[in-house]
């Protein structure tokens, strides 16, 4: 079960970083909407959430 959840915890912070991208792509477009505020604060939450994880393990 380990290996999953090691496996779950890369994927979380390769979307995090996916969104992150996006917004910074929308914003050097001008076109940020609600949408990518909301994945904004979701990457950073999961972000956090995984710097935590990996500290306190």
């Amino acid at each position: 079960m380990a290996g999953n959840e090691h496996i779950l915890s890369i994927i979380h912070f390769i979307l995090a970083i996916l969104w992150i991208w996006i917004f910074i792509q929308s914003k050097r477009k001008n076109t940020v909407n609600y949408m990518h505020i909301v994945l904004l604060l979701f990457a950073v939450g999961i972000l956090i959430n995984s710097l935590y994880n990996v500290i306190h393990n």
